[in-house]
Order: C-alpha cells, then sequence, then structure tokens
C-alpha cells in the first residue's frame, strides 16, 4: 500500500509540473477562459496530490509525510491558490511553475532524514527574484532575445547540475575509513578515546583449535539439478560451501586460500559476533586475498546458532555466483534433534533471470524421515531478492504443525504451534524451524518458485501439494516476554535515525535510480560514532519502495518496536533485520565490540551501489584502503 500511495503522489506531483509549466509560457498569449480552465486543471492536481498526501500520513505516520507536507503541497498549493484568486495572474503562474519544477524535484529525488524546508524556501524565493527581475526587463526586450535567454540559461543550469553531480559522486579510487574524534551530541564531553589499531583487535593468536577447517575459492563449473549450468565460484569445488559444524565455546580456525585465476576473496562470518579483525570485509578489516594467497582466521565460537559464511570482496557477484556456506554451532551440552539438515535459499544466475534453489536444487528434492523424528530446519536465505525488490522472499512449511525455534541464531523463548503461515525472511537471515515428522509429507517451499523446494516424507516419495495460507509469521508477536538488559524506557548514550529512500541522483558519476541513507551513499554517509560500553539505540526507517534487509557487522540488536508498536513477543534479537517499505523499527544494542563494523543493507546490488555505512567505535583506526587502485571492493 505505501509503494503504491507514494508512486500515485509522485506521478501526481509530474502532473502538476505538466500543466503549470507550459502555462507559465502561455498565459500571456490565452484568453480568459482558457487560462481559468488550465488553473482549474492546476489546482485539481494539487488537490489531488494533497489528498495522496493526507491518506500517507494516515496510514503511515508523519515520518513518511513530512516533505510532503513541508516542501511538496505548502510550496506548490499555496502560489497555486493565490494565482487562481489574483486578476493579475501572470507572476504568480510564473512562480508557481517554479514551483512545481521544485516539487517534481523533490517527489523524483532521494530524501534527507529531516526535511529540508530552508532550502527549498530559499530556491523558491530566488525564483521570485529572478522572475520579477524579468518582469521589468521583458518590455525592453524582444521575444527571441527573452525565448533565447531563457532557452540558454536552462541549458547552462542543467549541463551545471549535471557536471556537478557527476563530478562529486564519483568514487574515490582509494579511500579509508577511520573513526572520527569524540563522539558529537547529547552533551558529551568526554576525552578523546586512545587510538588503535584495528588488526590487533583480532581472535586468539595461540592455543590448539578444537577445529581446523580448509575452504579453498576457485572457479568450477557445476550443474543445478534441473541441468541448468552455472560459471560458479566455489568453496572446496562445492556449492553450497562445506558445512562448518562446531560445538560452543570451540577455537575454530580456518584457513582460506584462494585459486580464484583474478579475483580476491575474503571470508565474513555472517552473524558471529567475531573480533573485528576477523570480520573479513575487504579494505576495512583485511586485504582481500589475491590469487594464490592464503589468510587465517581464528576465533571462538561463543554463540550457539544457525550462521554462514561469505565473501565480502566484491560481494554483489562473488556471493551470488556461490562464494558461500553454513556454519552451526551447536551448544556444547545439546543433543542434536535426530534431522538436523541446513537449508540454504539461493538465487543463481541462469541466463536472465535468477533462478531460485535450495543450496544447488532448483527441482523438487524429497527426503525420507522416520514418523516420529524431531526435525529442525535451519533455512537460510543467502539470496539477492528473488522476487520483487519490495517483497522479501517468502517461504511456507505445509503438512505438520510447527515452531520458529530460533531467528538469527536468537532461541526464541516458548515457541508456540504454527500452521500454515507466509515466512517472510530478510536476505541474510535465518529461520531453525522444528518439528515432529508426522505420517504424511511436509513441504517447505520458496513462494516464488512453486512446485520446487524440500519434502519430507516417511518413504522418500510424494508429490507437493500447493500451500494455501492464511496469515503471515510476526516476530514482534511470537513466543513469550522475558527479561533484556535494556528496553525502549532505558537511557540510551547514543541515538541515531537511518531513513532509507530512493530516488534519481548520481552515483560514481553516472545519473540512475538510487538507494540512500539520509540523502547519502558510499563513502559520504557519516559513520555512526560509539564508545565501548555505549547502548545504542537505532531508528531505522523504509521511505523507498524497495525492500532493504539492514544488517549490522558484529552485533546483536533488539528489536524494541515494529511501526511504532511495541515488540510483545519472545525478546526479538537479530543481525539482519528485514524493513519492507513503508515501516519503520527501533532496536538497541550495547556496543561491546570494538572496531569498524559494516552496515549496510544486504540486498547486495543496493550496497554495491553505495547504500552502506559503517559504525565506528571512538578511536579505532585500519591500515586498510577500499577503492579500484587498491583492489578492495568490499560490496
Amino acid at each position: 500500500m505505501f509503494v503504491t500511495i507514494d508512486i500515485v503522489s509522485a506521478v501526481l506531483s509530474a502532473l502538476a509540473f505538466l500543466v503549470w509549466m507550459p502555462l507559465a509560457f502561455l498565459v500571456e498569449r490565452l484568453s480568459r477562459r482558457t487560462v481559468h480552465w488550465w488553473l482549474t486543471a492546476g489546482l485539481a492536481s494539487l488537490a489531488a496530490k494533497s489528498v495522496a498526501t493526507v491518506m500517507l500520513l494516515v496510514t503511515f505516520g508523519w515520518r513518511f509525510a513530512a516533505d510532503q507536507v513541508l516542501i511538496e503541497i505548502p510550496f506548490v498549493l499555496l502560489p497555486a491558490v493565490i494565482a487562481c484568486l489574483r486578476s493579475d495572474r501572470v507572476m504568480v503562474v510564473r512562480l508557481t511553475a517554479a514551483a512545481s519544477l521544485l516539487g517534481f524535484f523533490h517527489a523524483f529525488t532521494v530524501k534527507a532524514e529531516t526535511p529540508n524546508v530552508f532550502g527549498y524556501g530559499a530556491m523558491l524565493f530566488l525564483a521570485f527574484l529572478i522572475l520579477r527581475a524579468w518582469a521589468i526587463a521583458s518590455p525592453r526586450v524582444s521575444r527571441v532575445v527573452r525565448m533565447s535567454a531563457f532557452v540558454l540559461a536552462a541549458v547552462v543550469l542543467a549541463a551545471s547540475g549535471f557536471a556537478y553531480g557527476s563530478f562529486t559522486s564519483r568514487w574515490p579510487k582509494r579511500h579509508t575509513m577511520a573513526a572520527a574524534g569524540p563522539s558529537h551530541g547529547h552533551g558529551d564531553r568526554r576525552t578523546a578515546a586512545p587510538s588503535v589499531d584495528l588488526t590487533t583487535l583480532h581472535g586468539p593468536r595461540t592455543g590448539i583449535p578444537d577445529r581446523t577447517f580448509t575452504l579453498t575459492a576457485a572457479e568450477t563449473a557445476i550443474k543445478l539439478t534441473s541441468g541448468a549450468p552455472v560459471a560458479a565460484w566455489t568453496f572446496n569445488a562445492q556449492v553450497p560451501g562445506p558445512e562448518l559444524r562446531v560445538k560452543q565455546g570451540d577455537l575454530v580456525e580456518v584457513t582460506l586460500v584462494n585459486r580464484l585465476p583474478k579475483e580476491g576473496v575474503t571470508l565474513h562470518w555472517h552473524g558471529l559476533d567475531v573480533p573485528n579483525a576477523e570480520d573479513g570485509v575487504a579494505g576495512l578489516t583485511q586485504d582481500a586475498v589475491r590469487p594464490g594467497g592464503t589468510h587465517i582466521y581464528r576465533f571462538r565460537a561463543d554463540r550457539a546458532g544457525t550462521y554462514w559464511y561469505h565473501t565480502h570482496q566484491a560481494s554483489s557477484t562473488a556471493v551470488v555466483r556461490g562464494l558461500f556456506g553454513a556454519i552451526v554451532v551447536e551448544r556444547a551440552e545439546q543433543a542434536r534433534e535426530e534431522f538436523d539438515t541446513v537449508v540454504m535459499s539461493h538465487a543463481w544466475p541462469v541466463g536472465d533471470e535468477p533462478r531460485p534453489a535450495f543450496g544447488a536444487a532448483d527441482t523438487l528434492t524429497r527426503k525420507a524421515v522416520q514418523p516420529g523424528t524431531a526435525v529442525r530446519l535451519r533455512l537460510v536465505n543467502t539470496g539477492n531478492n528473488t522476487v520483487s525488490d519490495a517483497e522479501a522472499t517468502t517461504f511456507a512449511l505445509t503438512g505438520t504443525p510447527y515452531r520458529v525455534a530460533a531467528i538469527d541464531g536468537g532461541e526464541v523463548r516458548e515457541p508456540g504451534e504454527l500452521r500454515n503461515l507466509r515466512l517472510s525472511l530478510a536476505t541474510g537471515g535465518r529461520y531453525d524451524l522444528t518439528f515432529t515428522m508426522p505420517n504424511g509429507p511436509v513441504y517447505l517451499a520458496d513462494l516464488a518458485a512453486p512446485g520446487k523446494g524440500l519434502l519430507l516424507s516417511p518413504d522418500g516419495t510424494g508429490t507437493p501439494e500447493t500451500p494455501v495460507l492464511s496469515g503471515d509469521f510476526d516476530p514482534a508477536q511470537y513466543g513469550r516476554p522475558a527479561p533484556t538488559p535494556f528496553d525502549a524506557s532505558s537511557r540510551f548514550d547514543r541515538q541515531f535515525t537511518i531513513v532509507a529512500s530512493d530516488g534519481v541522483g548520481f552515483v560514481d558519476g553516472s545519473l540512475d535510480l538510487i538507494q540512500a541513507f539520509n540523502g547519502r551513499l558510499y563513502p559520504d554517509v557519516p559513520m555512526q560514532m560509539v564508545r565501548k560500553g555505549d547502548l545504542v539505540k537505532m531508528t531505522l526507517i523504509n521511505r523507498s519502495r524497495d525492500n532493504h534487509p539492514m544488517h549490522l557487522h558484529g552485533h546483536h540488536a533488539l528489536v524494541m518496536s515494529a511501526n511504532g508498536r511495541a515488540v510483545t513477543g519472545s525478546p526479538w534479537w537479530i543481525d539482519t533485520l528485514d524493513l519492507p517499505p513503508g515501516t519503520w523499527f527501533e532496536i538497541g544494542f550495547r556496543a561491546d565490540n570494538p572496531g569498524l563494523w559494516m552496515d549496510h543493507c544486504h540486498n547486495l546490488d543496493h550496497a554495491a551501489a553505495g547504500m552502506l555505512m559503517h559504525l565506528g567505535y571512538e578511536g579505532v583506526t585500519t591500515p586498510f584502503e577500499s577503492g579500484s587502485a587498491t583492489g578492495n571492493m568490499p560490496e
């Protein structure tokens, strides 16, 4: 609904511009009756725009309509009303046309965190001065000269704006992310934190590891179960990469070997809160491992749950092609379910369209499971939105009641039985689904790929039935409440508001449809500064028309409210949070893992186009650089 209203509102802004701009040129030559009807059409389009804005305001709240209420409506509608009332309309009509141009510009460009009322007001006042000077000078200048001057001014203005946007948006060939000095805001007068090189923030360097693994990246031609070929990049010549199973508390050592012919590679442990130097982000926490090179990661697996690993070098292309796998941290004292398996949902590049699959299976997979068996399906969404960007990837489990036992590795307290629900899962997110195998078939489906997926049955045969679903799974209301170390009423040391918006803009020198944080793209998004021990609150708002799965490295956050409603179920801890269009969330976390951490949209195409920012601890520095001249390209 948000996307529909927002698009209608933008179209009405365009319509208003298309009515008022021609009228500005023709108003002197048209009859009074014709001008009257044209003014009526212009005012009607603006009235409809106002209605759409009110609908947006009433349905989704002030955060989603503030710009339109403060900028698009008053700056355009008020001059238009005056133009309809005054007998001498020429000046006011032209001013309204200028205002409609600003409204059109605002409707189709990215939005800042707060409406730039002063900036748009200054531009409208400048337009008034120009038009006034034009009106004074025009009787002394021929029509040909006036039109020539107008066309020349328009061309110069457009060319200057394009050149400025193209030049200033180019990404630097070398760029270093470095934490700033003392944090700003909230009356903080603390002294500057001492300088710390993040390479010193590493895992245990000594001690015999409990589990060791070697992952070798290489080009491998694979075939999906349908026979479709994929020119994959793989770990250990398989897709997904090897499943790494360890026990909670294990010291884990992973050796990465790069056998790719040209590309660099890293390992990022998605959801595992490892020390900063082990996080595997090229150009931030390490250099990408070059072809023929190796790198060793060592960390303690402190938190049980389902996680996954993937490269964070050119991840928007490398992850899609297969450089990912699962890592499962089991509780040391916990007995494993009799049937415990990881299901990695992925979208493979086959032809011009992504091909949804579970692992390398893009056809139906059947497995035999005896009735009475305790089953745990660890569902991991590694894709890049196989459906519309305005939607999350959605799954369904039918044939038995089940529980969502864990979300993003965190156990749900007293999860209740569920049936016939849509399970929307953020890209990068994980659900652990548990149930006791019944006497009949159980079907796990990606709703974007009907008839495919995973079918469990007592004899390993059967045909899946089309899921008949009656609702949506809501993590905010699921399970039973439990005490948490903080909540929405706590005193937070740092508070940040992140607004995702979209529109036409420049990215790396090119004009495109862009996704932005607070109206900015990497590397211009300010770093969110914290100190170790700070309690941090983030308000995440999605005013764009696309879905944005937000992933903060190195920390787990508590979701405190969703769309203004407090979370009333089990404590909802996440490392990846889906933001559908028109939604907003309040999350909190303790800054207990010093370093420089990426915080980005895990639709990796969005991140690659600049939709990323960083969480920085004061005083932490990095010796690594990113950019085309360095070979380090994290997204």
